[in-house]
C-alpha cells in the first residue's frame, strides 16, 4: 500500500510501531549483550571453582605420591624387609584411607604388601598398571571398584629403580576431606574423573550412580574432547541440568568439574532477560495501542466531520458537526459549524434576494407600464382634437407629470449602478445647508400644493455653519425624502423640514404626519427592495378621527419599488453622514421623521 492512501490510524500505527521497534530491538541487544556478559561472568566462576577444586586435589595427590617416592626409595636402596614392613605398616595405620600398599617388583612380581584393614579387595592388574609405569615413567591413577559396588578405589602406582613401582589403594570417598574447605553451596557437585574417563569421587553420589554406565552421554563426550570450558548438559547421574566448568590435573593425568545447577547460576539473568524482554513488548504494545487510541480520538471526530459535510453538501443545510472535545479537531468542527451557519443564512439571503428581485421586476415592468399607458392614452385622446383647451392642458400636465416620473425613476436606477460599481465620485466640501434647504422647498412647492399637502421649512434663529458634504449629493438626499415623504402623505397633510446644530453637527430633519412606517419594519426600510408596511392602515388604526387609513393601505400597493431609502442611506454614509428613521413621529401616533446628521466644516 502506498503512503500517501493510508489512512490517519495506520500512518499513526505505523510512526509508533516504527519508533518503539526499533527502540525495542536496541534495548533487546543491549539486554542480550548484558545477558551474555553476565553469562560469561557466571562461566568464568564456573571455571574458577573448578580451578580451585584441582589445585586443592592436585595438593592432596602430591601429598600422596611423595609418600610413595619414599617408599620407592627405601626399596631402591634394598632395605630390610622388616624394616619396610614397619614402615609400610605405619604408613597404613597412620592413613586411614590407605587401604592397601604394595611393592611390585621388575618382572610384576608382589615383592611385599601391607594392608591395615581386613577388606576383600580385588587386585588391580598388576599388568595394566606396569604397561601404564613403563609409557608414562611418571605416576600413574587408576581407579576400580569393590565386588559389592560399595567402594570406590583410587590406585596410586609409582616407578622404582629396576622397572618394578610401588601401588597405594586409597579409598576414593577420600577426596571429599580435598573439597571442605571449598564451601559450595548444596546443589553445586564436584567430581574427580581419571584419564579415561573413569569416575574417582563425586560428591552426593550413592554407590547405585557410581556404577552407572555413562560413557555415551554429552557429559563425558565433552571431557573426551578436554575442552577447558563451561558446558550446560544434564548430569547423567541424577538427572539434574548444570553448568559444568573443567580443571585438567596434568601432573595426576585426571579431571575436576564443578557442576551448578542452571535454575541456580543462569535462571536469574534469564528471568531478567524474560523480564526485559516483555516489558519492551509491553511497551511497544502499550505504545500501539495508545496509537489506536489517539487515532480513534482523532478519526472519529473526522469521520462525523466528513459524515456532516457530505450531508450538507447534499442540501441537507441544517447538518452540523458534533464536537465533542477541544483542540484542533474541536476547533475544526466549530469553523464547520460556523461556515454552515453563514452558508446558510446566505442561502437564505439569496433566497430573499431572488425573492427581491422577482419583486423589483414585477415593480419595475408595473413603474414603466403605467405611466406608459397613462401617457399613450392621452396622447391618443390628444390626436382626436375634440377636447376643450381647458382638458388639453391638463392632459399635457399629465403626460408631463408621467415623464418627470419616468426620469425620476431611471435616474435612481442608474445612481443604483454607479453606487454600487463604485463609479459614484463624492466630492466633500464646506457647503451651505440652508441654501440646499431652501431650493429643495422650492422645486417641490407646486407638487405639493397640487397635492394639496402643506411643505415647511423651520430653520433657527442664528445662522448654521457650513457642513463638510457634497452639494450635489445632499440635494438628491434632501429631495428623496421630501418626495418619500409627500409619497406616504395623505391630503391635508404637513411636512415639515427642519435644520438645527448639535455636538457640533448640522442636523437635518423631514417630519411628514403621514401613513408611518410598522416597528418591525424600521430596521429593513434601508434595504434594497424592501418596501415598509404603513403604520396606520384601515384595518389595524385604533384612531377614529384618521380617515386616511384606506389611502395609506391603496399607498403603499403602489408606491415604488425600494429603491429610494437604499440610495439615500449609500449617499448619506458616502458624504461622512448618518441617518435614523423613527415612527411614530408626533404624538397622535403617525407620520415618519428621518435625521441626517452631518459634519461641520473645519
Amino acid at each position: 500500500m502506498r503512503i500517501q492512501n493510508l489512512t490517519i490510524r495506520a500512518r499513526l500505527l505505523w510512526l509508533t510501531f516504527g519508533l518503539a521497534a526499533p527502540l525495542a530491538l536496541i534495548g533487546f541487544f543491549n539486554l542480550w549483550e548484558f545477558r551474555q556478559a553476565s553469562l560469561a561472568q557466571l562461566n568464568e566462576s564456573v571455571e574458577r571453582q573448578a580451578q580451585l577444586a584441582a589445585t586443592a586435589f592436585e595438593q592432596r595427590i602430591e601429598a600422596q605420591r611423595q609418600t610413595l617416592q619414599t617408599i620407592a626409595i627405601l626399596a631402591a636402596n634394598n632395605e630390610s624387609r622388616v624394616a619396610l614392613t614397619e614402615y609400610l605398616n605405619s604408613i597404613v595405620k597412620t592413613r586411614p584411607n590407605w587401604l592397601d600398599v604394595q611393592i611390585i617388583g621388575g618382572n610384576g612380581e608382589i615383592l611385599l604388601a601391607q594392608s591395615y584393614k581386613k577388606l576383600d579387595l580385588r587386585a588391580i592388574s598388576i599388568e595394566n598398571l606396569k604397561s601404564e609405569i613403563a609409557r608414562k615413567n611418571s605416576l600413574v591413577i587408576a581407579t576400580e571398584q569393590t565386588e559389592d559396588k560399595k567402594l570406590r578405589l583410587l590406585s596410586l602406582a609409582l616407578p622404582t629403580v629396576g622397572g618394578g613401582f610401588v601401588v597405594a589403594r586409597i579409598d576414593g570417598a577420600s577426596a571429599s576431606d580435598v573439597f571442605e574447605n571449598l564451601e559450595l553451596p548444596e546443589d553445586n557437585i564436584i567430581a574427580v574423573f581419571d584419564s579415561n574417563n573413569r569416575l574417582i569421587y563425586r560428591s552426593r553420589v550413592s554407590p547405585e550412580q557410581m556404577s552407572l554406565d555413562t560413557s555415551d552421554t554429552p557429559l563425558f563426550a565433552w571431557l573426551n574432547e578436554r575442552r577447558e570450558q563451561t558446558i550446560e548438559v544434564e548430569s547423567p547421574y541424577d538427572r539434574i541440568r548444570r553448568v559444568y566448568g573443567l580443571a585438567r590435573i596434568e601432573s595426576a593425568n585426571a579431571a575436576i568439574v564443578v557442576g551448578v545447577p542452571s535454575r541456580t547460576l543462569y535462571e536469574p539473568a534469564r528471568q531478567r532477560f524474560y523480564r526485559q524482554f516483555f516489558f519492551s513488548l509491553l511497551v511497544t504494545v502499550l505504545a500501539m495501542a495508545a496509537a489506536y487510541a489517539i487515532a480513534l480520538g482523532i478519526v472519529r471526530p473526522l469521520r462525523r466531520l466528513t459524515d456532516a459535510a457530505r450531508r450538507f453538501g447534499g442540501g441537507d443545510l441544517t447538518a452540523r458537526a458534533e464536537i465533542t472535545g477541544g483542540g484542533s479537531i474541536g476547533e475544526l468542527g466549530t469553523t464547520f459549524n460556523q461556515m454552515a451557519r453563514e452558508i446558510a443564512f446566505r442561502e437564505e439571503e439569496l433566497k430573499t434576494l431572488d425573492r427581491l428581485k422577482s419583486e423589483f421586476v414585477s415593480s419595475v415592468s408595473h413603474e414603466l407600464r403605467t405611466p406608459l399607458t397613462t401617457i399613450k392614452t392621452l396622447t391618443r385622446v390628444l390626436q382626436r382634437n375634440k377636447i376643450s383647451g381647458v382638458e388639453r392642458e391638463e392632459f399635457l400636465a399629465t403626460i408631463a407629470e408621467e415623464c418627470d416620473r419616468q426620469i425620476d425613476f431611471v435616474q435612481n436606477l442608474l445612481n443604483l449602478s454607479r453606487i454600487e460599481s463604485g463609479a459614484y465620485k463624492i466630492s466633500r466640501a464646506s457647503t451651505d445647508v440652508v441654501k440646499i434647504l431652501r431650493e429643495a422647498i422650492e422645486a417641490h412647492a407646486k407638487t405639493a400644493n397640487a397635492r394639496r399637502l402643506k411643505l415647511n421649512l423651520n430653520l433657527p434663529e442664528n445662522d448654521l455653519p457650513p457642513a463638510l458634504t457634497d452639494a450635489g449629493a445632499l440635494r438628491r438626499i434632501v429631495s428623496s425624502l421630501i418626495e418619500n415623504a409627500m409619497k406616504y402623505t395623505t391630503e391635508d397633510g404637513e411636512i415639515v423640514v427642519a435644520a438645527s446644530e448639535k455636538d457640533e453637527r448640522i442636523i437635518i430633519e423631514i417630519t411628514d404626519s403621514g401613513c408611518g412606517i410598522q416597528p418591525q419594519d424600521l430596521p429593513h426600510i434601508f434595504e434594497k427592495f424592501y418596501r415598509g408596511r404603513p403604520l396606520q392602515t384601515a384595518n389595524e388604526t385604533t384612531d377614529e378621527s384618521f380617515a386616511g387609513a384606506d389611502e395609506c393601505a391603496n399607498i403603499n400597493e403602489t408606491a415604488g419599488i425600494g429603491l429610494g431609502l437604499y440610495l439615500v442611506q449609500n449617499l448619506v454614509k458616502q458624504i461622512g453622514g448618518e441617518i435614523v428613521a423613527e415612527s411614530p413621529a408626533n404624538k397622535t401616533g403617525r407620520g415618519a421623521k428621518f435625521t441626517v446628521s452631518l459634519p461641520i466644516a473645519g
